[in-house]
């Protein structure tokens, strides 16, 4: 059995690949970590990571699995019109995430679209001196598993 988290962002980021994105130099990837070198952010990147997991009982024999998946969304930025560029990026991507409808693109057992879906931008501001643009979106699917191996 595969580990379901890093299956749901492997889906996620396959799906994600599949779309023809406004601003078409857009590289999808999926990491384990979203690193990238500020050199090389003269186009936008999605990155897909795995975030983690809140497990609770929902009955003697059943536990509700919250499996969270960041993305991040960032570009080098020189002028508002990138800014707003960057703004329309992260919106459609979120909106993607949300309809969860890319063809051929396999998902693990019992997920479905996620349950939430919240976004970030710029947190606490980083990289700013830069001009390094970024939001975070965070995509939680939720999942009913038995306590059985």
């Amino acid at each position: 059995m595969s580990n379901r988290l890093r299956t749901i962002a492997d889906s996620l980021a396959t799906g994600l690949q599949s779309v023809s994105w406004a601003i078409s130099s857009t590289v999808v990837q999926r990491k384990n970590w979203a690193n990238i070198d500020a050199e090389n952010m003269s186009v936008p990147y999605v990155i897909v990571v795995p975030a983690g997991a809140d497990i609770t009982r929902a009955s003697r024999m059943n536990m509700q699995a919250d499996y969270t998946v960041t993305v991040f969304v960032g570009r080098q930025v020189r002028t508002d019109g990138d800014v707003d560029a960057m703004l329309d990026l992260t919106d459609a991507v979120m909106l993607q995430v949300r309809a969860h409808a890319f063809a051929g693109v396999t998902w693990p057992t019992g997920v479905t679209s996620p349950q939430t879906v919240t976004v970030d931008i710029n947190p606490d501001d980083a990289l700013t001196e830069r001009n390094i643009w970024r939001a975070v979106i965070t995509a939680t699917y939720r999942v009913f598993e038995p306590n059985y191996l």
